[in-house]
């Protein structure tokens, strides 16, 4: 039993993986997914999780595929291939895909043109560099109704989420709002624009 499913097409470690994200291919393995999921007894959510490394047609591509075959939701982003900014020039000599601090730009802002591509109803999950109450709540405001972590667990531990939960209701409280979905969307504009 899973709370819901997700089809991972993003994972830069596996050789062929990411050409799943073509529309083509896309299109027939979302097919496949979701006939699959309609014959099962149960029918959790299918969200299909994507590369931060994505240009803006392949976007287009994915938001057109995922609004066609009724996708559940999205989750923005996997790690990246990327190593712009790495100060280790043996660390950006890896290859691999690359979590944390590094990932959160882009995939804040792969997040918010995804928000503006699939409009409001679509959920999305943000993932990439959220290490603090401060960035969850920035990929809210990019557009993301969920947050995910993982790295941000290995540097600080596993009372992370704790501390991010209680970091979001301090600022809901300061902030009067009456939920954090208030928050939802107010800065995808702007992230958007940094693609």
């Amino acid at each position: 039993y899973a709370s819901y499913l997700t089809v991972n097409i993003s994972s830069p470690n596996t050789p062929g993986l990411r050409n799943m994200q073509a529309r083509e291919q896309l299109g027939e393995l979302l097919s496949r997914v979701m006939a699959a999921r309609a014959a099962a007894p149960a029918q959790p959510p299918v969200f299909l999780k994507i590369a931060p490394d994505l240009v803006e047609a392949e976007l287009e591509d994915i938001a057109a595929e995922v609004a066609e075959k009724k996708i559940d939701g999205v989750i923005v982003s996997n790690t990246t291939l990327a190593r712009s900014g790495l100060r280790s020039g043996g660390v950006a000599n890896e290859t691999g895909g690359l979590s944390g601090k590094p990932l959160f730009e882009r995939s804040t802002a792969v997040l918010a043109r995804m928000r503006k591509l699939l409009g409001p109803q679509m959920a999305i999950v943000g993932v990439g560099g959220v290490d603090s109450a401060e960035a969850a709540l920035e990929k809210i405001r990019a557009g993301a109704d969920l947050v995910q972590l993982y790295t941000g667990m290995i540097y600080a531990g596993p009372a992370l989420p704790g501390r991010v939960v209680a970091g979001m209701a301090r600022f809901v409280e300061r902030e009067r709002l009456k939920s954090i979905a208030e928050l939802r969307d107010t800065g995808c504009a702007s992230w958007s624009e940094r693609l």
